[in-house]
């Protein structure tokens, strides 16, 4: 097999799209909202006789000689993308396909495997990561904890509404939100509104994209966006002001936008990876049910990358 690094764009587009058609995040609109924090789509490729056999999408973060990649960034899932023809050459083309990354000297490189089409490769270190997994088949589904079903009936007693996210008439109510979030957090806000911007231009055309807002009185609320991964509506961002927190927006949003989808024949809730020091979101998740689901992060570092991961291990630089 041949393999390549090569920019989204390069490649055939039909060959691409029916490879990866299942999953939102491996989209050439997905990949390419990461233009707006610096990012270039990238696509390493395992070939066999002029086809794709394979495929590998992720974006790559480029200062001079030093680069970073990741496929997907931010809390999204990557992987191998195999085409069924080659299906008994998964293991060969996994392996090749990182040896070749391997051999790129990124200063660091992470691919979350979610599912688990790579293995282990003695180049990468393997970690186990955790989500959790929610059903919510059924319309008439409500999460079995008794005060989170309070809470979604009293959002619905005051009458909050929630609608599809415009980013004509919410932009400034978002910019407002993800202010107040991050500072109740003590920490920036970690995207541009640029990116967010290119986010809604994706959103116009591909349904995978499900993005709630409300407001109350001319105020926003709260505004979440989740994205249909691959059968599973995955939560993404949740944005919200504490002055309307007895309203319950959040657990209104998650509920209604999970009955809606699951009417559409989706079963699964995925509540996404939390970071390590934040218990109390791995337990307001808790509280959502389900179970916990695991799958692979395999990351190398290079380069300035090595000094990089001791201190990480360390805590003095975040991983």
């Amino acid at each position: 097999m041949k393999i390549q690094c090569r920019a989204l764009a390069e490649l055939d587009a039909a060959q691409y799209d029916r490879l990866v058609a299942e999953s939102f995040f491996a989209s050439r609109g997905f990949l390419g909202i990461w233009s707006a924090m610096g990012g270039s789509p990238m696509v390493w490729t395992a070939e066999q006789d002029g086809r794709l056999a394979a495929v590998l999408p992720g974006v790559e973060y480029r200062l001079g000689p030093i680069a970073r990649f990741i496929s997907q960034p931010d809390g999204c899932y990557g992987g191998m993308f195999l085409d069924p023809a080659f299906a008994h050459r998964r293991d060969e083309a996994a392996a090749a396909l990182l040896g070749s990354i391997a051999s790129h000297n990124y200063t660091k490189c992470v691919v979350f495997d979610y599912a688990r089409a790579m293995g282990e490769h003695p180049e990468f270190d393997s970690a186990h990561c955790e989500t959790r997994l929610v059903r919510i088949s059924g319309e008439d589904w409500l999460p079995e904890n008794a005060k989170l079903q309070s809470e979604i009936r009293r959002a619905a007693r005051l009458g909050l509404e929630v609608e599809r996210f415009d980013y004509a008439r919410h932009q400034t109510g978002l910019e407002d939100l993800i202010q107040q979030t991050a500072k109740r957090h003590g920490v920036r806000p970690r995207y541009r509104m640029r990116l967010f911007q290119k986010l809604a231009a994706v959103a116009a055309t591909d349904t995978r994209v499900r993005w709630r807002h409300c407001a109350r009185e001319g105020k926003p609320v709260a505004s979440q966006i989740y994205f249909v991964e691959r059968g599973a509506l995955v939560s993404w961002q949740d944005y919200s002001c504490r002055a309307y927190s007895t309203l319950k927006p959040n657990q209104f949003i998650r509920w209604e936008l999970c009955r809606q989808v699951a009417s559409e024949g989706i079963e699964w809730l995925n509540l996404g990876a939390s970071p390590l020091d934040a218990e109390g979101l791995d337990a307001y998740k808790t509280r959502w049910g389900g179970t916990a689901a695991y799958y692979s992060s395999l990351t190398r570092w290079s380069g300035v990358g090595s000094l990089l991961k001791g201190r990480a291990r360390r805590g003095a630089v975040p991983v």
